[in-house]
């Protein structure tokens, strides 16, 4: 298999894995406007999505980890410094945490505001070359769906 073809073959997979974890987002808002009442008995209501982001916040600082983990020596992704992005990408892990310990609205004004810092971080990083291109596309696409989820869940 060629190198052009394995790629073809990653991106292609990291979309699909993406959007697949985007749907508990879009479920969750979903069913939360609709029916309120079979989203808190079957879904976990507030409770789950907020978990859910937590974790998802978590995966998406590991992923800036692995990046730097890989990258070359003294080279980290978005042109800052290996140890500098490690200790920034702690961030998302750190919010989280904090979501799952706060009251609403508080806790999804958390979420939202790191999902939206780590999708232009990572945006911004792709664009400069510090991460994959079709990576940038990924989250901004991505960013924008757990957004839009967020935002949702706040205004019912």
């Amino acid at each position: 298999m060629t190198s052009q073809t394995e790629q073809t073959r990653l991106t292609a997979t990291a979309w699909f894995l993406a959007g697949f974890g985007a749907v508990p987002f879009a479920a969750m808002a979903l069913a939360g406007a609709m029916a309120p009442g079979f989203a808190a008995t079957y879904l976990g209501g507030e409770a789950a999505f907020t978990g859910y982001g937590a974790v998802i916040l978590s995966f998406m600082g590991g992923i800036r980890w692995g990046a730097v983990l890989t990258a070359a020596p003294g080279a980290g992704p978005s042109g800052s410094a290996p140890a500098q992005t490690l200790i920034v990408s702690v961030a998302p892990s750190l919010a989280g945490w904090l979501a799952l310990l706060i009251e609403r609205p508080w806790s999804l004004l958390l979420l939202l505001a790191a999902f939206v810092a780590q999708g232009v971080w990572d945006v911004v990083s792709a664009s400069r070359g510090g991460l994959p291109e079709w990576f940038g596309r990924l989250r901004l696409v991505i960013s924008a769906i757990v957004a839009a989820s967020i935002l949702l869940i706040l205004l019912v």
